[in-house]
């Protein structure tokens, strides 16, 4: 007893020195990491906002409101960016997000007695309501049609403010106090003045830039852009691009909302003139100009955006006619349409996604281990399928149960229900009777993304992909189901743990591209028909699929290219996957499967080995009309 109590002491003497050890070697590595991530670019980009934050201390208060206003404009082209440049829907809404951070700020200050600081967060809170509720409505619209209805939500803010004066203030709209924001935690009240609010413009612009930067080339940056080119073949892997959609039009509507909320303070009124539709339309020209998706498009076409009408005022108040007051927005919008038309006509800006390409990794190449998912019984069943179309029934009372590790190929004549079948197992068909199981659990009602995330991965029919992703990028895209806990934060923080798992997804699709022999860094515009096959089945085998779904694979390849397809196929069932697979190359067929169902007019007319259904009758009489006639 009298030793336990030194032996203790010392024992936390050594704890605590082992502790400081690993903290120090923490600190060592995270500095580390911190010097690799952040390259000269990064620091370059620091360095110009620190030299562009001296702007006050050289240039007028006029000068400096001037900029200002026009940062702030920036923040909110930069948020659009989310929705237009990474997600691809054509909001025409932002306006009507800065109105209501303007309107909502001014309105609880004016009426409210609220102090500007909690103002500004709550019109916040409410910007980011209205961005869900547009988001959620916009993904249920093709694509055009999100452009029409966005653009009838700037419309209807605008008759909302008309219409309620007591909201708007009228023609003389809301006067704000002059604006202070207290902090209680210090017992300080700072004045808003020109100074402070390009401050507060040139930081809030450069966090949203290096956000949109940093989402871009993450994961989910990655997601985005797969729902972009490819909102199909991006489902049958599994990714959520309902919620990344809502989420980006969230992102546009909270950085719209907080450039309202400030702006509206550098103003000093909340005038409903200045938040009408064609705010929306100068956002949105904005971004297209620099190049919608790139990350300093937003600053290019806002400084484009606020020269033209600035200048069109100028001209009208020398000349005093024509480009007067009365006249500037028409003009201001026709040259914005002009300035568009030539930039359309030179051509898209090019896209970099990504940071370093794939070759500058120096990670060593090991094969690709993936665990193999255990299941009882049918990877695979659907009992009884009956799918009409009017008064066609493609599929009538099919049944067909594949087990894991199994291969088992949909054959029959065009017309026989094969693809339908595919599309039932899959998700993007409902039957109108019988079901389909996974394992264990009944999935009939769930949808092609919910099937994808319980491990069936399905390739289309037709050539489909990424136009503008990498053969790498492709494949990582595959590796969404298998990343359920997204890591956004650590993406935007840079974590080491978001940079070794970067790392190890390129790591793992280098690997299955090997497999089929596409290089890493090719655009789909350099492949074959037959490579972006390939590529497809590459991407859906990255999910570690327990079930894949083959859409008449070979269509299009060489005999080599069938050849390194019978290689990957071969290769997912060794680690136990289940397989169907609809294929018109019997040869290709006889060699990978180990049943074949042969469909005709709806139903099984035969089920076997490959060999058992090329001498069957009922087969050879789907085929050729008759047994004899194949004699």
């Amino acid at each position: 007893m009298t030793d336990s109590a030194p032996r203790s002491q010392a024992g936390s003497r050594v704890s605590a020195s082992s502790g400081v050890r690993d903290v120090r070697t923490a600190l060592s590595w995270g500095l580390r990491d911190l010097r690799r991530a952040w390259g000269p670019s990064a620091w370059a980009s620091i360095a110009a906002v620190g030299a562009a934050a001296l702007l006050p201390l050289v240039a007028s208060a006029e000068g400096v409101r001037f900029v200002a206003a026009a940062l702030y404009l920036g923040v909110a082209a930069v948020g659009l960016n989310f929705a237009v440049g990474l997600a691809g829907l054509p909001v025409l809404s932002q306006g009507a997000f800065v109105g209501i951070g303007a309107f909502g700020a001014a309105w609880l200050e004016v009426h409210g007695g609220w102090h500007a600081g909690p103002a500004i967060a709550a019109s916040l809170i409410l910007c980011v309501v209205a961005g869900l509720a547009v988001g959620a409505a916009a993904i249920r619209l093709r694509r055009e049609l999100v452009a029409v209805a966005t653009w009838v939500v700037a419309w209807l803010l605008s008759f909302t403010l008309l219409a309620f004066p007591r909201l708007s203030g009228g023609s003389q709209g809301l006067v704000l106090p002059d604006p202070r924001i207290h902090v209680p935690v210090l017992g300080a009240v700072f004045r808003l003045t020109a100074g402070v609010h390009y401050e507060i413009a040139l930081a809030v612009l450069a966090l949203g830039v290096f956000a949109f930067l940093v989402v871009s080339r993450s994961p989910t940056g990655l997601h985005l852009a797969a729902v972009r080119e490819g909102p199909a073949p991006a489902a049958a892997v599994g990714v959520a691009g309902g919620a990344l959609q809502i989420g980006s039009v969230t992102a546009a509507a909270a950085l719209g909302g907080l450039a309202g909320a400030l702006g509206v303070h550098l103003a000093g009124v909340a005038d409903r003139v200045a938040y009408g539709p064609l705010l929306s339309f100068e956002l949105f020209v904005a971004v297209l100009l620099g190049g919608a998706g790139s990350v300093f498009a937003p600053l290019w076409g806002t400084a484009v955006v606020v020269l033209i009408p600035g200048a069109v005022r100028g001209v009208g108040s020398i000349s005093g006619g024509f480009g007067g007051e009365q006249y500037a927005p028409v003009i201001a919008s026709a040259l914005l349409l002009v300035a568009l038309a030539v930039r359309s006509a030179t051509g898209p800006l090019p896209r970099r996604r990504g940071g370093r390409q794939d070759g500058a990794e120096a990670d060593a190449v090991g094969p690709v281990q993936e665990p193999a998912r255990r299941v009882t019984g049918s990877a695979l069943a659907a009992v009884g399928i009956v799918r009409r179309y009017g008064g066609v029934t493609a599929l009538d009372g099919v049944e067909v149960a594949v087990s894991p590790g199994e291969i088992r190929a949909l054959v029959g004549p065009n017309g026989s229900g094969k693809t339908t079948l595919l599309r039932v197992l899959a998700g993007a068909t409902a039957p109108d009777e019988g079901w389909v199981s996974v394992g264990d659990r009944d999935v009939t009602g769930l949808d092609v993304r919910a099937r994808a995330r319980l491990g069936v991965a399905r390739t289309l029919q037709r050539t489909a992909g990424f136009p503008l992703l990498s053969a790498s990028e492709h494949v990582e895209v595959g590796m969404a189901v298998t990343r359920r806990h997204g890591g956004v934060v650590r993406s935007l923080l840079g974590t080491p743990r978001a940079r070794a798992e970067r790392r190890e997804t390129r790591r793992r699709a280098r690997e299955i591209l090997r497999l089929v022999d596409i290089d890493p860094s090719a655009r789909s515009a350099d492949l074959s028909a037959g490579e972006m096959r390939l590529l497809g089945v590459a991407t859906a085998v990255a999910s570690s699929p327990r079930v894949l779904l083959l859409d008449e694979p070979s269509t299009g390849m060489s005999r080599p290219e069938a050849e390194r397809l019978a290689g990957l196929v071969r290769e997912l069932r060794a680690r136990g996957a289940a397989i169907v697979m609809v294929e018109h190359d019997f040869p290709l067929v006889t060699a990978l499967a180990d049943r074949v169902t042969v469909l005709d007019a709806g139903t099984v007319i035969a089920e076997g080995s490959p060999e058992e259904v090329a001498r069957d009758p009922a087969v050879l009489r789907a085929y050729l009309g008759s047994p004899e006639g194949a004699a």
